[in-house]
């Protein structure tokens, strides 16, 4: 019975190309290999691997692969390939996997070299890419701020508003901008922010979030709180 719902990449194992393609499929569960074959399934001497990145067991697999599919239409390329330009996909699965029940699977790390060498490099470039992002906010703040880019991407302390912006950047440039400690103000700061034309969510741990804004909306928005918002 298929009852494991899995997320697939391709890796370049020379580091030449990005492939923004990742598969959605289902497999069977109950043995020992069930981790492995998930981890790797392509095993052949390419320089193109194949790497499990994600996967989750639910009882109706079959279903929750067939409405994940229709949900993603508008991306598929071929079968049960899809277009992750901003590769977000298993961050955006996420939500929808805990609301239905879905247990996440443990995926067994890969003892391939080269492998872990693309992975190490894509973190490096991660890292890299947020330290830079932080410093291009910084040169937009109306005032300095703590800033860290290490734990949760780049990150801005505001001791005067017991805030937290933790900025999760997009390839897009297109960023989503998480509000922490807002939790308690959230309603406040929901209706300061769309009184100035922001949409504004609720993000999962109850503080405020903005998405899908530039650089620059990013660092006007933190500037137009520290300047203006006054909690109730």
């Amino acid at each position: 019975m298929q009852t494991i719902i899995y997320v697939m990449r391709h890796i370049d194992i020379g580091g030449n190309i990005e492939i923004p393609y990742k598969k959605v499929g289902i497999t069977g569960a109950g043995n020992a290999t069930l981790s492995s074959r998930l981890q790797q399934i392509s095993n052949t001497k390419s320089p193109i691997k194949a790497q499990c990145i994600a996967a989750w067991e639910h009882e109706d697999a079959r279903a929750v692969e067939n409405a994940l599919h229709m949900l993603m239409e508008d991306s598929r390329i071929e079968g049960e390939w899809f277009l992750d330009k901003e590769g977000t996909l298993v961050e955006r699965m996420q939500p929808i996997m805990e609301l239905i029940g879905a247990k996440e699977v443990a995926i067994e790390q890969s003892n391939d070299a080269y492998t872990q060498s693309i992975i190490k490099k894509e973190v490096e470039a991660k890292q890299q890419s947020d330290h830079i992002l932080v410093g291009e906010i910084s040169d937009l703040l109306d005032k300095p701020l703590r800033s860290s880019s290490r734990l949760a991407g780049p990150t801005f302390f505001s001791d005067e508003k017991q805030l937290t912006y933790y900025v999760n950047a997009r390839k897009s440039g297109r960023h989503h901008l998480s509000i922490g400690r807002s939790r308690n103000v959230y309603e406040d700061i929901k209706e300061f922010l769309e009184s100035h034309g922001f949409d504004v969510e609720q993000g999962k741990k109850g503080g405020a979030k903005v998405i899908a804004i530039s650089t620059e909306t990013v660092a006007n928005l933190i500037n137009l709180i520290e300047r203006e918002f006054d909690p109730k």
